[in-house]
């Protein structure tokens, strides 16, 4: 070592001659009587007691020294006065490359008082070199508190670390040893020393990328191989440009090169040719003689499922029923009613651990022979997918998800009468197919992956379906009696649900003339219960109704019928008088009767009353002679309304005509009416007066009846007389105005004065 070197230097001195000895130290007593000077009394060596500050060594140092070395002297030990200052005190190298050449200069610095030389010991290692020494003065010497310099040479021949000193001696101290190291930062890559790939299926090829990056301070350049194949005779027979093959794995690139910060994809494949438990070591060498080993893990496995839990559980086949080849099992669901819906859920189990794409599938299904000598050939099955199947399952696709147990849902929905029988499997997409063997350490490449879909699964399915079954109670509604129109019947009945499945039912409206509906009008009943409801008939028009009501069921063909008879009446008005005698009354005069009009139900009444059309065309008349006030109107449930008839008639007659009511939705009546128009007339019992004798100038007085031929009283007046002689007479009646009663006849008298004589007439 260096220290022993230095040891046997020591006791070379003190071997020599004492002559020798004596001229030597003659000599350097010579040298030092030159050197030597009058120190300054203010300063004192750093060791000394009371040592002054040094200029180059900290105060807190020199502290610590002094203390150092107080301790030294007290245990008897020889104080050590370092002469040298090294500077940098540790030479270090740390970014190199192979062939290049680093160079680094070191600095010693004379600390002491004196001037000293200084020798230098050069490394053993070979890829350091010390340059020439460059010193203040001539003749080497170093005075106090001056530096000389020497250079460091360091010429790597690999990137690894290199670690080496130099010696610098003096004559009055120990050698001071200066380290050389060349320590370059290795790079870091985050490669997992555990690569787990996972499982696989036998015959697949998994690939997993894992993202290497280098988080050190240098770039390196990394060689991926076989441990079997490490230490290898040359780097180049191993690098290969594609994947580093070791059964059932490869590992790409083998080579490569990543700066610091730099990353790059490192591509590891699995590809299984049994179900077992894989392991391979690879080996990864850095340029800077780095060498690590990466365990690469992986499970080949075969396809696994399992029928687990069938809601209800699965059937077994009947004696002498026909089932599916290939089936593996059987489930049988109850019989249902068209377009009903059963469930049931399927529990499957994937125990495996790698994700597997699925659909599913319905085909008919491959029977059995129904001879039991007979065999089926598997290799001629054909499947056929199922149009017409009343089975569904629920999710149709997806992935199942390694070692888990995942729920489906199967679903019978019957469209027709008849029984139902499918196959449902389960395929797996994109399967690998089975590898061919191979010798371990053939694989040149790796093997190609043929996938294809593969049915893992298949579950026969059987369904069978019945018509619904429903009953009314009663199944027919016959409402007695009469029944007021426009007032609700209302009658209960109830519908049972006998079927297996609930039904949606939906009543029929009856509007046109009839109101027919049922309450509820539409809704479900559930199975094996019934459903109250309500029928509300409103008659429209009075007579005898019959209906088929009918209830449309939901997916059932036929409907449901609810037969119904009733009788409707409607409004009941009666006048309060049979007819309406207006009796006599005089031409141009207008007589007014009043009479009552009732309503006998509880019912509002519409009426309208007129004089009958056919009367008016018998008279040849458009208009009629009477005002109806009021004409029409509404009379209330049990009300009573006032009718007044006017008859103005301008003609003399004898009327008899019908005055019609007419009662909306009800049953009208006819009111005769009487009346006679006449015009007041009188006639005189004698239409001619004869008087025998007359005297000029002498009143002659005669008499005479008048009669009133009518019932009207009538009024008379007398005149003036009139003719060719009127201007001869005078005349006078008495009374010469009155008023006859009916058919009344009455004496008048009258005088008569003539003023010539001559024949009167």
């Amino acid at each position: 070592s260096k220290k022993t070197s230095a040891s046997q230097k020591l006791a070379w001195k003190d071997s020599k001659c004492k002559a020798e000895g004596e001229s030597e130290r003659a000599y350097l007593a010579k040298l030092e009587k030159r050197q030597n000077y009058l120190k300054n009394p203010r300063f004192f060596p750093p060791n000394a007691l009371h040592g002054g500050k040094s200029l180059v060594i900290s105060q807190e140092k020199v502290e610590q020294t002094i203390a150092r070395r107080k301790a030294e002297d007290n245990k008897g030990d020889t104080s050590f006065v370092p002469v040298f200052l090294a500077n940098p005190p540790t030479v270090l190298f740390s970014d190199y490359e192979v062939g290049q050449v680093y160079e680094m200069t070191v600095e010693l610095q004379n600390i002491t008082s004196t001037c000293h030389h200084v020798r230098l010991i050069p490394p053993f290692t070979s890829a350091f070199a010390i340059g020439p020494g460059k010193f203040p003065g001539k003749g080497g010497m170093i005075a106090p508190g001056m530096t000389c310099q020497y250079t460091v040479q360091f010429i790597p021949e690999y990137l690894g670390d290199y670690e080496d000193c130099m010696l610098v001696e003096t004559q009055v101290s120990e050698p001071l040893l200066i380290p050389i190291q060349a320590r370059r930062p290795p790079p870091v890559l985050t490669l997992p020393r555990i690569i787990d790939c996972g499982s696989c299926l036998v015959g697949g090829v998994k690939v997993r990328m894992i993202l290497c990056r280098n988080e050190g301070f240098s770039t390196g350049k990394f060689c991926i191989m076989p441990k079997k194949a490490w230490p290898p005779p040359n780097f180049r027979v191993i690098a290969t440009v594609g994947f580093v093959i070791q059964d059932p794995f490869g590992i790409h690139p083998a080579v490569f090169e990543l700066a610091p910060g730099q990353s790059t994809t490192v591509e590891v494949v699995f590809f299984p040719s049994f179900p077992e438990v894989s392991q391979q070591t690879y080996t990864i060498v850095c340029d800077n003689c780095q060498v690590n080993d990466v365990t690469v893990t992986g499970v080949g496995q075969l396809i696994a499922l399992e029928l687990l839990f069938v809601t209800g559980g699965e059937s077994k086949p009947e004696p002498g029923e026909v089932t599916d080849v290939t089936a593996q099992h059987l489930i049988r669901f109850d019989p249902q009613n068209p377009h009903a819906t059963e469930e049931k859920k399927l529990v499957i189990r994937n125990s495996t651990h790698i994700e597997l794409p699925f659909y599913w599938q319905i085909i008919k299904p491959n029977l059995k022979p129904l001879i039991p000598e007979e065999t089926a050939d598997f290799m001629k099955l054909k499947y056929n997918r199922d149009t017409e199947s009343a089975f569904f399952l629920n999710p149709e696709q997806g992935v199942l998800l390694p070692h888990a147990d995942h729920e489906f849902i199967l679903t019978y929905t019957p469209q027709e009468l008849k029984n139902y029988h499918s196959v449902i499997q389960m395929v797996l997409r994109d399967i690998p197919e089975s590898p061919c063997l191979v010798k371990e350490g053939m694989l040149q490449n790796i093997p190609e992956c043929k996938l294809e879909d593969v049915i893992a699964l298949e579950i026969e399915v059987k369904g069978s379906t019945e018509p619904f079954h429903l009953l009314l109670e009663p199944y027919a509604i016959i409402v007695p009696g009469e029944n007021f129109i426009g007032v609700k019947v209302r009658k209960t009945f109830k519908m049972w649900n006998n079927s297996k499945s609930l039904i949606k039912y939906t009543w029929e409206k009856i509007i046109p003339c009839d109101i027919m509906e049922v309450e509820p009008h539409t809704g479900i009943i559930d199975v094996n219960k019934f459903c109250e409801f309500e029928l509300a008939i409103t008659g429209s028009k009075p007579g005898c109704i019959s209906h088929n009501l009918q209830c449309k069921i939901e997916h059932c063909p036929e409907p449901v019928v609810l037969h119904v008879e009733a009788a409707f009446k409607g409004p009941l008005l009666c006048v309060d008088v049979p007819s309406l005698r207006l009796g006599l009354i005089k031409q141009g005069e207008s007589v007014l009767r009043t009479f009552e009009i009732k309503n006998l139900c509880q019912l509002p009444a519409q009426w309208r009353m007129q004089e009958s059309q056919v009367c008016l065309a018998e008279r040849n008349e458009e208009v009629s002679p009477f005002t109806i006030q009021p004409s029409a109107g509404e009379i209330p449930p049990l009300g009573v309304c006032s009718v007044s008839v006017q008859f103005t008639s301008l003609l003399c007659q004898r009327l008899q005509t019908v005055l019609e009511l007419e009662v909306e939705n009800g049953e009208g009546s006819h009111l005769p009416v009487f009346v006679e128009v006449q015009t007041p007339q009188a006639c005189l019992i004698s239409s001619h007066l004869v008087f025998t004798e007359i005297y000029t100038g002498v009143p002659a007085k005669a008499t005479s009846k008048i009669f009133n031929q009518t019932l009207l009283p009538a009024k008379y007046l007398w005149g003036k007389l009139i003719g060719s002689q009127a201007a001869f007479c005078s005349s006078a009646v008495s009374p010469a105005s009155g008023t006859l009663g009916p058919n009344e006849e009455k004496e008048f008298c009258i005088e008569l004065s003539a003023n010539i004589v001559v024949s009167l007439k």
